[in-house]
């Protein structure tokens, strides 16, 4: 068994409400097993200061194919009425059992 491992960062565009961001990363090798981890994120809003009542970001497995991992991030970043618009990044660990 070889670990490897690959850091990606998905930028999260302007926009309001819950997001769902696809991405993967590609090793030089057949993947036989793989997870993934939330590395760190930045969310902010494009304008004025806001009171956030809520911060979330989260990252899930979702298929290998070849040397391919495929992830879905998931994020919110809101204050009271949930109607301003954010952006940032989430960065994604994914450690791998490559051939």
């Amino acid at each position: 068994m070889t670990v490897d491992f690959r850091i990606a960062t998905i930028n999260v565009p302007d926009g309001t409400g819950r997001r769902n961001l696809p991405g993967s990363v590609t090793f030089g090798n057949t993947v036989n097993r793989a997870n993934v981890a939330l590395n760190g994120f930045r969310l902010t809003y494009t304008d004025d200061d806001h009171h956030v009542t809520t911060v979330e970001a989260d990252v899930d497995f979702v298929s290998l194919s070849g040397n391919r991992v495929n992830f879905n991030v998931e994020c919110d970043y809101r204050d009271k009425n949930a109607d301003d618009q954010y952006n940032g990044y989430v960065s994604v660990l994914v450690v791998a059992d490559v051939v």
